[in-house]
């Protein structure tokens, strides 16, 4: 063999050697300090539990009607936040504790309406604008993060705090947090 084939031979091992597997998404996944779909999935499974067991919730007689704002990004990373609020919406949502009113959404709603009204509808079959749900409370919050950096180490502090607001009131009627800490590092012991 040609000296000069060795190391094009290798490279192709090298590159040819790569694989793709399934993993559960019940899998912590720790690779780095950084904020994680697990920590997705602790600050959402803690927020929830929390917010269910609280009483404007446990005790009401009928699922009150909720508006979830965006939880704001206070931390040095590009975090989709919405992806916590969308976690945190379906886990309540499967309580049947609560209803989210879909703010979103809201002009394609006002626009079907309309065009229900425009006369190429069955006005048996007709919604009428002005029924859509009122929302009871808000809920909102924020996720900061402090970096601390010691050579080749590196901790990261992640708080997600929460709050729901009675819309008629205006008053706080519920908070929680959920704070991680994460290390990461050759010798984590020297900390």
């Amino acid at each position: 063999m040609r000296p000069y084939y060795i190391p094009v031979l290798v490279l192709a091992l090298l590159c040819g050697c790569s694989s793709v597997t399934y993993i559960s998404p019940d899998n912590v996944t720790l690779f780095d300090d950084k904020f994680s779909d697990t920590d997705v999935k602790i600050m959402a499974d803690t927020m929830a539990v929390s917010l269910i067991s609280s009483p404007n919730i446990a005790q009401s007689t009928a699922p009150p009607r909720m508006a979830l704002l965006r939880i704001r990004n206070f931390t040095s990373e590009h975090i989709n936040t919405d992806g916590i609020a969308d976690k945190l919406r379906i886990a309540l949502l499967k309580t049947g504790k609560v209803r989210f009113v879909d703010r979103e959404n809201i002009d394609k709603v006002v626009e079907e309406l309309q065009f229900g009204e425009s006369g190429y509808v069955d006005p048996a079959k007709m919604k009428q604008i002005g029924k859509l749900a009122g929302t009871d409370y808000f809920l909102s919050g924020s996720l900061e993060s402090i970096e601390k950096q010691k050579s080749t180490k590196s901790m990261t502090w992640y708080r997600c705090s929460l709050k729901l607001t009675n819309v008629e009131t205006g008053e706080i009627v519920w908070g929680e947090e959920s704070e991680l800490k994460k290390m990461f590092g050759k010798n984590i012991m020297d900390w």
